[in-house]
């Protein structure tokens, strides 16, 4: 999970995880700008830290198709 996060961070974003709603959420922000996240997911039940790296993963394949 490290290397993903270190992705977004050399890529200029910030990841931030909080809980809302009894479940985990993971947003990536632009700069300092959490109010306006450019992706954010809510994490289930599942294994968390397989559930997070498949989510990072996804959202980051994301962002290089569409960059924002």
């Amino acid at each position: 999970m490290r290397d993903l996060i270190e992705k977004l961070l050399l890529k200029g974003y910030s990841v931030l995880f909080s809980m809302e709603g009894g479940f985990p959420v993971i947003r990536i922000i632009k700069g300092t700008d959490a109010e306006h996240p450019v992706k954010s997911c809510s994490i289930g039940s599942a294994d968390f830290r397989s559930s997070v790296e498949d989510s990072l993963q996804s959202m980051i394949l994301d962002l290089e198709r569409h960059p924002q």
